[in-house]
């Protein structure tokens, strides 16, 4: 059976439960969408880089507010083979998230920027997904600029058919106009790049 599949019975509906009378924040679609486009590449061993690990705060597991990423990652490699690159800043993040995850799965404290600029990868990167720097509603400028430097300090290291994702990309249920993505879209824009879905989430393939 595919992992997405599993995903499909096991986990979809869990990402579609609301918390706290907030509206939901589907990732559900986007990472079926995320999982299915990693079973198409049939490789035998995949890298995954994430910034911004699963948070303590959430306790053990809160699919609808955290979404639970680095759990569910750590899940499709072991499905298949591969790894997980997860950095955050936060040490209580990292410490909550290693008792979560196997072996497969490296978690990193560390600025995010640092760690992917100074990041030795030998394997190609499969996909990218950058959630470190939570957005603010009344100045969101910050988390957008750290997204896009995060990019840059990657890019090079990245191929042609890497999936970039960022979360919270439609932070506020405004259509878009305000969350994490906003410099990161603009660069997509301009070099071409597909975009693979935009919902609660945006995603491009390079």
């Amino acid at each position: 059976m595919k992992f997405s599949q599993i995903f499909k019975e096991k986990y979809y509906d869990k990402l579609l439960t609301p918390n706290d009378g907030n509206p939901i924040r589907n990732r559900a679609d986007s990472f079926l969408k995320i999982f299915e486009f990693l079973e198409s590449k049939n490789k035998e061993f995949y890298t995954i880089i994430e910034t911004g690990c699963m948070r303590a705060a959430f306790g053990h597991l809160c699919f609808g507010d955290d979404g639970c990423s680095t759990y569910l990652f750590d899940e499709f490699i072991n499905h298949y083979d591969g790894q997980v690159l997860s950095v955050d800043i936060s040490e209580d993040n990292c410490q909550h998230a290693k008792k979560m995850v196997s072996s497969k799965t490296e978690i990193t404290t560390s600025d995010s920027i640092k760690f992917l600029w100074n990041l030795n990868i030998e394997e190609n990167i499969d996909f990218v997904y950058l959630d470190s720097f939570d957005v603010e509603i009344n100045d969101p400028t910050p988390s957008q600029l750290h997204h896009l430097k995060e990019l840059c300090a990657l890019i090079n290291k990245l191929s042609k058919g890497t999936l970039i994702v960022i979360d919270d990309h439609d932070a506020f249920f405004t259509n878009g106009k305000i969350g994490k993505s906003q410099y990161v879209n603009k660069f997509m824009e301009d070099i071409g790049a597909k975009k693979y879905f935009e919902g609660y989430q945006i995603g491009w393939i390079l």
